[in-house]
């Protein structure tokens, strides 16, 4: 398939959605045939899991979407020459604790030592190898016991469940994220799986943090990537913890191309969606889990001129610090939800226009309309904002684009959590 018709593909909003529903079944990445993996402590952490292998012994394909931020480790820099040069490879491994990020020229060569490393231990070419790094920034590696520590790492791969891995890639996390679903095209299943860390440094522009979702379709490179740029934009990039974005910021997609369909406008949207929401899944996991949250939130703009400015407002008013604090207190402010909107300065807007609301379980409250903000009752506010969920609703009352974006709160526990985070 062309990258023209996959554009047409990914773009027809008139297609007829799939009536199959995603199944969530158990095992994370090894809910997928030919899926192995493991995690060790190997010491870039003081204590707890911190090197984890993703494996595919029969090989996978691959694509990468990774950071915008113009300072960028140096995994990326190897792993998009690898997936330039080719589409098959054998081995992800992932660092935490140590982010491998503006280290000179040492930074290049210890990738690279890692993927040779790792490369004698398998068997396999060093080419074969993308390597992930997360955690302090500027701090040189260390890889004097690496080797020992590749090999304990190998000797405990297993294709049970990845919940080693999927702890051995966390830094500040408090919770694992992981999630695998199954669904039907022609009648065959196909499955996704994904693995995800992230819970602070989190704002929209690619990613801010790693995940890895593996399938067993068979799509092929250009077609991978071109889904796994949408699905990213419609879950990693629309997530904010604290406005910071990372330079290690990576998303992997891998298939095991065990399942062959006719690629078709119809198959190639229904792996889409399932693709998106995969990736959604483990997008709200990470803000959630965001550092020192309390309170997940759905900011959620509808009635834009255009795509652009209800994406712009409803990143603006997720990335608040005004906001974030606000609703830690429990306390109804729109006027710094109205401030965000201006600031984020919209091709059109009607102040007139524009509607506020606050919603959870325990009801919704209107706070604005027709220019002017209304009495409401404080005591309803503050209940509905009591909940851990909450969606602040705004309506512009202009055109019909709509978005939605997902942040959380921001408590004393994230300055808690950042102020010594090095140590």
């Amino acid at each position: 398939m062309s990258q023209s018709q996959l554009t047409t593909t990914i773009s027809n909003e008139n297609a007829e959605p799939h009536p199959l529903a995603s199944q969530a079944i158990s095992g994370g990445l090894c809910a997928i045939e030919n899926v192995w993996v493991s995690g060790v402590h190997s010491g870039f952490k003081h204590r707890n899991k911190d090197l984890a292998l993703i494996y595919f012994p029969k090989g996978a394909t691959m694509a990468g979407v990774f950071t915008k931020n113009a300072i960028q480790s140096h995994h990326i820099k190897y792993d998009k020459k690898r997936l330039n040069e080719q589409a098959t490879f054998k081995a992800i491994m992932i660092n935490s604790g140590n982010a491998n990020t503006f280290n000179g020229p040492k930074g290049d060569t210890d990738v690279q030592i890692m993927a040779n490393t790792l490369a004698s231990k398998l068997k396999i070419q060093p080419d074969e190898v993308l390597i992930c790094s997360t955690g302090v920034i500027g701090v040189p590696m260390d890889l004097g016991n690496f080797d020992d520590q590749v090999d304990t790492l190998a000797h405990n791969l297993t294709d049970g469940d990845s919940i080693q891995a999927a702890e051995a890639i966390m830094t500040t996390d408090t919770k694992i994220k992981q999630a695998a679903i199954a669904f039907e095209i022609e009648g065959q299943p196909v499955h996704l799986a994904a693995i995800a860390k992230g819970s602070g440094m989190i704002h929209p522009n690619m990613g801010t943090m790693l995940s890895y979702v593996v399938t067993d379709l068979d799509l092929g490179q250009e077609t991978l990537q071109q889904l796994l740029k949408e699905s990213v934009n419609q879950s990693f990039n629309k997530i904010s913890v604290d406005g910071d974005t990372s330079p290690n910021d990576t998303v992997l997609l891998a298939s095991t191309n065990k399942v062959s369909v006719k690629p078709t406008k119809q198959h190639i949207l229904i792996f889409q969606e399932k693709l998106t929401e995969i990736c959604q899944m483990m997008a709200q996991e990470i803000v959630a889990d965001g550092e020192g949250a309390t309170k997940f939130v759905t900011v959620a703009v509808k009635g834009a001129s255009d795509q652009a400015d209800a994406e712009g407002i409803a990143k603006q008013v997720a990335t608040s610090s005004l906001v974030k604090t606000a609703i830690f207190g429990q306390d109804a402010n729109w006027g710094r939800v109205l401030s965000a909107i201006g600031q984020a300065q919209p091709d059109y807007l009607d102040p007139a226009k524009i509607q506020i609301s606050f919603i959870s379980e325990k009801g919704e409250i209107l706070t604005c309309k027709n220019g002017q903000g209304l009495v409401f009752d404080e005591d309803l506010a503050y209940e509905i904002l009591s909940e851990t969920e909450i969606t602040i609703a705004i309506d512009l009352g202009i055109g019909k684009s709509q978005t939605a974006v997902w942040t959380c709160d921001m408590t004393e526990d994230y300055i808690k959590i950042n102020a010594d985070y090095r140590s």
